[in-house]
C-alpha cells in the first residue's frame, strides 16, 4: 500500500491502531475456526483420496462445514472493523480461485500417491496448499477491493489516506447504476473511484462513516452530510 504522496503508508495514529486491534480481536476466534477447519479438511481430504475410509470422509465434511461457517461468521464480525466496496462478482471470482487451488491440490496429491511419494513430501504439499490459499486471498483483496474505510483511514483502490489527512468523503451518482466515491485529502488532489450501485449499500456506508471517521469529517454529495 502507498499513501497520497507516493511513499509508503505513514504510521497511523496510535489510538486508531489500538481501537482497530480491539475490534479485530473480536473476530479472531471465528478466523481461527476457519483456518483450522480448512487445514483439517485438506489433511482429511488428502487421506480420503489416498486411502478412503468412512471416518476420513466424515471428518472432511465436518471440517468443511466448520471452515465455511467460520468464514461466514468472520465476515459478519469484520463488518465492525471495516467497510468495503468490491468490484462486481468479487465473491464469485474469489470462490473460483479457491476451487481451482483445491482442484490443483488434490490433483497433485493423487499424483504423489500414484508414485508412492514419501511422507515428508506429502506434508510439504499440505503446507504449501495452506500457504497458497492465504496468499491468493490476500492478493484477491488487493485487486478487487475498490473502496475501504476502517479505524485507520480511507483506501481508494490501492491508495491509503490516514484519517488525519482526510477533510471529507464524497459520494455522487455518475451514470446509470454507478456511484463515484471519493476522499478529499489535505493539500492533495481528491481521490475517486466509480463503483456499481449493486455493490454499494448507502446505509451501510453512512453507518461506517459514523463508526470509523473522526468527528467533523463529513460524507457529502447527493445526500445530506453525515457526521
Amino acid at each position: 500500500m502507498r499513501n497520497i504522496d507516493g511513499g509508503f503508508l505513514a504510521a497511523p495514529d496510535q489510538a486508531a491502531l489500538d481501537q482497530r486491534e480491539r475490534d479485530v480481536r473480536k473476530g479472531k476466534l471465528a478466523l481461527m475456526l476457519t483456518v483450522a477447519g480448512a487445514f483439517v479438511a485438506l489433511v482429511a481430504g488428502y487421506q480420503v483420496l489416498m486411502d478412503f475410509s468412512p471416518v476420513s470422509l466424515v471428518v472432511t465434511l465436518i471440517a468443511l462445514a466448520a471452515a465455511v461457517g467460520g468464514g461466514v461468521l468472520t465476515k459478519h464480525l469484520m463488518r465492525a472493523v471495516r467497510f468495503r466496496v468490491h468490484k462486481p462478482n468479487a465473491g464469485l471470482i474469489g470462490a473460483a480461485k479457491l476451487a481451482g487451488l483445491l482442484v490443483a491440490f488434490f490433483a497433485i496429491a493423487a499424483l504423489l500417491g500414484s508414485i508412492e511419494a514419501p511422507g515428508p513430501l506429502r506434508i510439504v504439499l499440505i503446507a504449501v496448499g495452506c500457504g497458497a490459499i492465504a496468499y491468493v486471498k490476500s492478493l484477491h483483496d488487493q485487486q478487487w477491493v475498490l473502496f475501504e474505510l476502517d479505524a485507520v483511514g480511507v483506501r481508494v483502490e490501492r491508495t491509503v489516506v490516514p484519517w488525519r489527512d482526510v477533510t471529507r468523503l464524497t459520494t455522487d451518482p455518475v451514470g446509470p447504476g454507478m456511484t463515484r466515491l471519493g476522499a478529499v485529502p489535505v493539500n492533495a488532489e481528491p481521490l475517486y473511484v466509480a463503483v456499481q450501485d449493486s455493490e454499494l449499500d448507502p446505509s451501510l456506508l453512512a453507518v461506517a462513516v459514523g463508526r470509523f471517521a473522526p468527528q467533523g469529517i463529513l460524507l457529502t454529495g447527493a445526500q445530506n452530510p453525515v457526521n
